[in-house]
C-alpha cells in the first residue's frame, strides 16, 4: 500500500493507525502530492492506495484519472473533508472504492474498509513472510487488535485534531474545548498553564541531509527528550509536546501547572523550563532553539486566544536571534515596506531588518531590491532561517558578485556553466567550446582571471560540495564523491586529504 497526503501529519498518523504488517500491508511509501504518489503506483503496483483528495501538484482526482489512463491496478480509498463534497462525487464516477471524511478517519473505520474492499487484495509482505498465508486470513485478523490499542490509537487521533484546532482559530467553538481537551487525555479545567512556540534552528539544513523515514524518527526522538523532561517535572506541571510546521521546524508545547499559585509565582518556573529545554535541544541534538510563550492563563479558552495571538506575530521571530521572548515582546509583522530600493546596500539591509516584514515580504522586497540574483541564491536565502543568517547569505552572495564582475565576461559565463555541471565528466575543452573560446587562450585567460587553473578550480569546487555533504548527510562517503562529480575513490581520497588537511571520515566525525 501506499500513502498520499499533502500533511505530513496526516501521512504519520495513517502509518501509525494499526499495526499494518501484523494485518497483511506493507507502507511501501508515501508522498506529498499526486505526481509523487503516480510514480510510486507505476514502481510498486500497490494493493491499497490511501489519498487525500486536495494536494498541489496534482490533486487526487487527477491521481485516479491518470492511473485509470494507464490501466494501473489498485484499490483506492480516498480521504476528503466536509467541503469536497464534488470532488468525492467525481473520484466515485472514477470507480473508487470508498471515501472517509478525515474527521471520521479512526481505527475502526479503517478496519471496516479493509474487511469489506481487500478481502482478495494481494499482499507481497505476506508471500514473502508466509507463502501459505492469505490476505484474506490476514485481514480477518483485524477484529482481534485489542480494545486498548484502538483506545490509544484513538486518542492519539483526537489528540492530534485537539493540537490542531489550539493552533488554528476558528477549528472549535470555545464552549466545546474543555470537552475536546479532555477527550485527548488533557485536563478540561487548570489552575493555571501556558503555552509555547518553538523554533528549531539549524533544521532547514539537517532536514534536507534526511529522508522521510529519518525525519519521522527524528521527530519521535525530538517527542521523547521532551516527554522525558517532563515526566520528570510531573510533580509541579504536566506538559504536550506538538509539531506545528515539520518543514520549517516549528513546535508547540502547553504546559499545565496544576498548583500554581499565581501567575506571578509561575513567572520563574516558565523561564527556568525555557532554559532548561535550550540546553536540551543543544545537547542531545546539536540545534539552536528560539522560545517564545504566552503569559499564564486560568482556562482552555483564554490560553487559546492567547496562543492565536501569539502565532499571528511568529513571522518576526525571524528577526531575533536565539532566545528566550515573551509574545508581548514580538512586535506585530508588517506585509509591506516604504522603503527605497535606490538605496545602498549598506543602508538597505539594516533598515530593512527593522522593518519586522513577514518573509514573504522580505523576499519580495529584496527581489526588487536584488533582481540580478539567480534562482539557486533565492533558494539559498529562502532557506535562512533567521534575518542574520539572511544578511550573512546575501552579503556573502553580494561580495562574489562583485568579485566576479571583475572576471572577464567569458571566464563569468563559464563559471555559471562549471556551476551547473561539475558534478559531469567535465573537460577544459568543453568548458572553452562552450564560451567560444580557444582551448589554449581559454587556459591562460582562466588562470589569469582566477589565480589558479581550470582543473584545480573544478577539484575544489567538487571537494567544497562532498564537505557540505559529509557533514549534513550519513549517506557512504564512496557514494558522496561519485554524486560531485570523483569516479576514481582512491584519487579522490588522496585529493581529500591533500586540499582538507584530512581524511574524509576524519573530516565527518569532526563534523557529527
Amino acid at each position: 500500500m501506499i500513502i498520499a497526503d499533502d500533511d505530513f501529519l496526516v501521512r504519520t498518523y495513517l502509518k501509525q493507525m494499526i499495526p499494518w504488517k501484523k494485518h497483511g500491508f506493507l507502507i511501501v511509501g508515501d508522498a506529498k502530492n499526486g505526481q509523487e504518489a503516480l510514480e510510486l503506483i507505476e514502481k510498486e503496483h500497490p494493493a491499497l492506495i490511501i489519498t487525500d483528495v486536495c494536494m498541489p501538484v496534482l490533486d487526487g482526482i487527477g491521481l485516479i484519472r491518470a492511473m485509470r489512463a494507464r490501466h494501473l491496478p489498485g484499490h483506492i480509498l480516498v480521504l476528503s473533508s466536509h467541503d469536497d463534497f464534488a470532488y468525492v462525487h467525481e473520484a466515485m464516477k472514477l470507480g473508487i472504492d470508498d471515501y472517509l471524511l478525515k474527521d471520521d478517519l479512526t481505527p475502526e473505520n479503517m478496519l471496516t474498509f479493509l474487511k469489506e474492499h481487500l478481502k482478495d487484495a494481494p499482499c507481497e509482505s505476506e508471500k514473502e513472510e508466509s507463502p501459505t498465508a492469505s490476505p484474506a486470513s490476514s485481514v480477518s485478523n483485524v477484529s482481534n487488535v485489542s480494545k486498548e490499542e484502538l483506545a490509544r490509537i484513538g486518542q492519539e487521533k483526537l489528540r492530534h485534531d485537539f493540537f490542531l484546532a489550539f493552533s488554528r482559530q476558528g477549528l472549535l467553538p470555545s464552549a466545546e474545548i474543555p470537552t475536546a481537551a479532555e477527550r485527548a487525555g488533557l485536563p478540561a479545567s487548570f489552575r493555571l498553564a501556558a503555552a509555547f512556540f518553538l523554533q528549531l534552528r539549524g533544521w532547514q539544513a539537517r532536514r534536507q541531509a534526511l529522508n522521510e523515514e529519518e525525519r519521522l524518527s527524528f521527530h519521535q526522538a525530538f517527542v521523547e527528550m521532551l516527554q522525558t523532561f517532563l515526566d520528570r517535572h510531573r510533580d509541579t506541571c504536566k506538559g504536550w509536546p506538538f509539531l506545528l510546521d515539520e518543514e520549517s521546524g516549528f513546535w508547540g508545547l502547553i504546559l499545565i501547572f496544576p498548583d500554581a499559585v499565581s501567575r506571578a509565582a509561575l513567572l520563574p518556573k516558565l523561564y527556568e523550563t525555557s532554559r532548561h529545554l535550550q540546553t536540551l535541544v543543544a545537547r542531545y541534538f546539536d540545534l539552536r532553539i528560539l522560545l517564545v510563550k504566552t503569559a499564564p492563563q486560568s482556562d482552555w479558552a483564554h490560553l487559546m486566544t492567547s496562543y492565536w495571538a501569539l502565532l499571528t506575530k511568529k513571522d518576526t521571530c525571524f528577526y531575533l536571534p536565539d532566545g528566550i521572548y515573551t509574545a508581548d515582546e514580538l512586535p506585530a509583522a508588517k506585509s509591506s515596506t516604504s522603503l527605497s530600493p535606490d538605496l545602498s546596500a549598506e543602508k538597505f539591509l539594516p533598515l530593512l531588518a527593522k522593518e519586522n516584514l513577514t518573509k514573504e515580504a522580505l523576499l519580495s522586497c529584496l527581489e526588487k531590491k536584488f533582481p540580478q540574483l539567480t534562482e539557486a541564491s533565492w533558494a539559498a536565502l529562502r532557506q535562512a532561517e533567521d534575518y542574520k543568517a539572511l544578511q550573512q547569505e546575501l552579503g556573502q552572495m553580494l561580495a562574489r558578485e562583485q568579485a566576479e564582475s571583475q572576471l572577464h565576461p567569458s571566464i563569468r559565463q563559464a563559471l555559471r556553466f562549471i556551476e551547473e555541471h561539475y558534478r559531469e565528466n567535465l573537460m577544459q575543452a568543453d568548458i572553452a567550446a562552450a564560451v567560444h573560446l580557444n582551448p589554449a587562450y581559454f587556459s591562460t585567460l582562466f588562470k589569469k582571471n582566477m589565480n589558479k587553473g581550470f582543473s584545480e578550480y573544478l577539484a575544489e569546487r567538487r571537494i567544497k560540495a562532498v564537505k557540505q555533504r559529509l557533514a549534513e548527510s550519513t549517506e557512504r562517503i564512496k557514494d558522496i564523491a561519485a554524486a560531485e562529480g570523483f569516479d576514481d575513490y582512491p584519487y579522490f581520497c588522496r585529493l581529500f586529504k591533500r586540499l582538507v588537511g584530512l581524511t574524509p571520515q576524519e573530516y565527518r566525525s569532526q563534523k557529527i
